[in-house]
Order: structure tokens, then C-alpha cells, then sequence
């Protein structure tokens, strides 16, 4: 674990948001998920738990067709009630807690639930209303007290990659 990790083609430096624990990579190929989603990584500090899933839609491997229709896609899902990305972004965060829960991880600090998606073309107000949509797929609170103790609810926000640094701490560059 480090505080320097990377997603797709941007790199997450998390050496300035203090972390109580090493920031996790959740989502990897060493680890088995048996089936179920999970988001990219787990950062811990005093006051919070973030789970953090990134989707790059710039990524410069991928041709301009390719993010013609990204950008589409995230568009049709802010129109279409039955749009398949904003169900798997709230099973990402329903299954990571599940996992959590399963391994016996005790949460009893503010959950905080950031997709960060690196797209220029996403406006401010789209980014909102993709924001709602995908609230409706986001567990509301959990009942075990036991595990989840002063836990009410998830804390949800669609980030731009420019802005995580000033609104979190985390530095996220491109790599070429």
C-alpha cells in the first residue's frame, strides 16, 4: 500500500490528505472479489472513510470514437431511467461496504462515496443531474450496529479530476 497509486492514466497522490491508514488499492486484480463490483480505492482518514471510484473518459489510449461515445453514454444516462452506469456506479458502493462488512471492519466514521469522472465535455449541471440519478442507487443507511455504528448515511459527490485536490487534498495528475 502507498500513497502514490494509479487508475487507468492519472495518478493519485494521497500524501497531503493525511490518511489515519495506507490508502488502498480495493479494486485490483490480486484481489478476488467473487463476482461482486468494487470501487478503485479505500482511503481512511480521522474523521472519514472515502471510497473512491475513478473513470477516466480521457484517457489518451482511447480513440476519438471511443470517447464520442463515452461522453454519449454519460449523457443517456442522466435521460434514461432504466441507464445501466448509474446502477453499476451504486452497486460499486453497495458491494465494497458488503465486502467491508464480511472481512468484520467496524464503521464508525462519515462515509464518503466520490466518483471522480475525468471528462471535459461533462458540464457542471450535467455532472449534477448525473449525480441524482445516481443517488437513487446508493444505499440510504445500514442497520448493524454492531459494524456500522454512528453510521447514517453515504455521502455522495461527483468530482472533476481539477478540482480533488482542492476540495480533498488528493493530487491527481495525468500521466503521458
Amino acid at each position: 500500500m502507498s500513497s502514490l497509486l494509479i487508475e487507468d492514466n492519472l495518478q493519485f497522490d494521497f500524501s497531503e490528505c493525511k490518511p489515519c491508514k495506507p490508502v488502498e488499492k480495493f479494486d485490483s486484480d490480486e484481489k478476488s472479489t467473487y463476482g461482486m463490483m468494487a470501487v478503485d480505492f479505500v482511503a481512511e482518514t480521522a474523521d472519514s472513510l472515502y471510497f473512491i471510484e475513478v473513470k477516466d473518459f480521457q484517457h489518451p489510449k482511447a480513440t476519438s470514437e471511443r470517447r464520442k461515445n463515452d461522453f454519449k453514454m454519460l449523457i443517456a444516462s442522466i435521460e434514461d431511467k432504466d441507464a445501466i452506469f448509474p446502477l453499476q456506479m451504486g452497486q460499486k458502493i453497495k458491494d465494497s461496504l458488503l465486502r467491508a462488512y464480511a472481512q468484520g471492519e467496524k464503521i464508525n466514521k462519515d462515509v464518503i462515496y466520490l466518483l471522480l469522472i475525468n471528462c471535459d465535455k461533462l458540464a457542471e449541471k450535467e455532472r449534477g443531474l448525473l449525480a441524482t440519478k445516481i443517488s437513487g442507487h446508493i444505499p440510504t443507511g445500514l442497520n448493524d450496529n454492531r459494524r456500522f455504528s454512528n453510521f447514517s448515511n453515504i455521502r455522495f459527490e461527483i468530482v472533476d479530476a481539477r478540482k480533488i485536490k482542492s476540495c480533498y487534498g488528493i493530487n491527481c495528475t495525468a500521466m503521458q
